[in-house]
C-alpha cells in the first residue's frame, strides 16, 4: 500500500503504486476499491512533490474491539 498526496493537498491510500498525473496520483487499475481518501491533516510529511510512501496496516488485536 502507498500514501500519496494530490496537488490540491488531498491525501490517499493506494492499494498499488500510483502514477503521477498533471494534478493528482492515479491508481493503475482505475477502479473503485484501489484507493481510499484520508483526512488531509494526516501525514504532513507526504507532499505533492514527494514520491508515494510505501506503508503497511497493522491491526491491533489487543484492544478486544
Amino acid at each position: 500500500m502507498y500514501l500519496a498526496r494530490d496537488k490540491n493537498n488531498d491525501l490517499y491510500l493506494f492499494a498499488d503504486l500510483p502514477t503521477r498525473g498533471r494534478d493528482c496520483w492515479w491508481a493503475e487499475a482505475g477502479i473503485d476499491g484501489t484507493y481510499l481518501r484520508l483526512k488531509n491533516s494526516l501525514y504532513p510529511e507526504v507532499s505533492w512533490e514527494s514520491e508515494p510512501r510505501k506503508v503497511s496496516i497493522v491491526m491491533d488485536t489487543e484492544s478486544g474491539e
